[in-house]
């Protein structure tokens, strides 16, 4: 007998001496080797395997590219609901990136009103705070960004 048969083996053994002896009812007697035998070849078919290897991702990072999107989608909301610090931090950098050709920068307390005219108070404030936002907070911050003006406002005479 091989190798290969001798759980098999093993399994009708058990069969016949847990039903030969009155341990179990004959059904019963064959099922529980049976189901014992299934569990077996399952374990010996699942191994370690070797891992897949993933591509590595790109090394050029482009802003607003499509592993930034699936970065952000994939860790955007923690445990308790509210947006991660990662989305926060991201999406502050966007707004200093779309405020600064207006001369305004974020970080700068000095600059908190001219911000706050562009963002609005309640936007600006949430911006500059420690506390983990909502997703409807971070709806509203994400608004304010995008109706940033692209170019600052042209103030005198237009050059001749």
């Amino acid at each position: 007998m091989t190798r290969r048969h001798l759980p098999t083996a093993v399994a009708l053994l058990t069969a016949l001496a847990l039903a030969a002896t009155g341990t179990l009812d004959p059904l019963h007697a064959l099922l529980l080797p049976c189901a014992g035998l299934v569990v077996w070849h399952a374990w010996r078919t699942i191994d370690d395997g070797a891992e897949a290897a993933w591509p590595a991702p790109p090394a050029e990072r482009r802003h607003g590219a499509r592993h930034d999107v699936t970065d952000l989608g994939w860790a955007a909301f923690t445990r308790d609901g509210r947006v991660s610090a990662r989305i926060t931090r991201r999406v502050h950098a966007i707004a200093q990136h779309r405020l600064a050709p207006h001369g305004i920068d974020l970080t700068d307390p000095h600059h908190r009103d001219a911000a706050a005219t562009i963002l609005g108070t309640d936007v600006v404030d949430q911006l500059r705070s420690r506390r983990p936002p909502t997703p409807r907070t971070l709806h509203r911050w994400l608004d304010a960004v995008e109706r940033i003006p692209p170019d600052p406002p042209r103030t005198g005479r237009p050059s001749a």
